[in-house]
């Protein structure tokens, strides 16, 4: 039996914006443009890691923030909750003369092939989602966002009840010299036969509803199409922000 993962990646730039401030990595190359269409490509290492980042738009210059993360990314072997640390390390060496206080949120998957296992790692309100093969959703990180503790004090809540401002990032990765003291989300999850592992800037989230999500999950069999959707429905947008997704499912032959 041979092992191997399919990989579905997209990315859109957001409305009146002179740059893409998202940055994704697919396991092989480093992404931080407007992709024409969804693409996808077959992974069958047995060990591999992918993220997204989201640079903060009211930062200076998040674009290099959110690029220079993924870079990073691409060149670790794996990941820990030390991680954050190194990249805020890095982040403020090499931005912090030049695009003092550029900033970004930061999520990745280390997937191991051989144990369906997944180690999950995030800061900020990019997130990942285990999803099911019947297209349910299941979040699996937790947000580091005002709106997010909110949340959490008060439980008979919905996102929607509160006002937009609180949707601020409560923790992320600043090139500032100082150390990283913010909130981590680390886990280990396994993923099953017909799951698949989603990771995504806010664009995604903020712009279509889980209900419209999972819809366009079920009615569609393939990731490429889905995320085609996607894109085409939040461009029809007034207004909307900047795209990344990373899809990750697993098959064996």
């Amino acid at each position: 039996m041979e092992n191997f993962c399919e990989i579905t990646f997209c990315q859109q730039i957001g409305s009146n914006k002179r740059h893409n401030q998202d940055a994704l990595f697919n396991g092989e190359a480093v992404f931080q443009y407007k992709l024409k269409t969804a693409e996808k490509r077959l992974e069958n290492r047995p060990h591999f890691i992918v993220g997204v980042a989201d640079g903060i738009s009211n930062s200076n210059r998040p674009e290099k923030a959110s690029k220079l993360a993924m870079q990073l990314l691409s060149q670790m072997e794996s990941i820990s909750r030390q991680t954050i640390y190194d990249l805020q390390s890095s982040l403020s060496a090499e931005l912090a003369e030049d695009y003092f206080g550029s900033a970004t949120t930061f999520v990745a998957a280390e997937i191991d092939q051989i144990t369906r296992k997944a180690k999950i790692l995030s800061v900020g309100d990019s997130r990942a989602y285990l999803i099911d093969a019947q297209g349910n959703w299941q979040k699996i990180t937790q947000d580091h966002s005002i709106l997010s503790e909110l949340l959490a004090d008060f439980s008979d809540k919905k996102e929607e009840d509160f006002a937009t401002i609180y949707g601020g990032v409560s923790s992320c990765l600043v090139a500032d010299y100082s150390e990283f003291q913010n909130k981590i989300f680390y886990q280990e999850i396994e993923i099953q036969q017909g799951e698949s592992l989603l990771l995504c800037s806010d664009g995604l989230t903020d712009s279509l509803s889980a209900e419209m999500r999972e819809k366009i999950w079920k009615q569609y069999d393939n990731d490429k199409s889905r995320l085609t959707v996607c894109r085409k429905l939040i461009a029809k947008q007034g207004f909307y922000d900047d795209l990344s997704v990373v899809i990750i499912i697993h098959f064996v032959i």
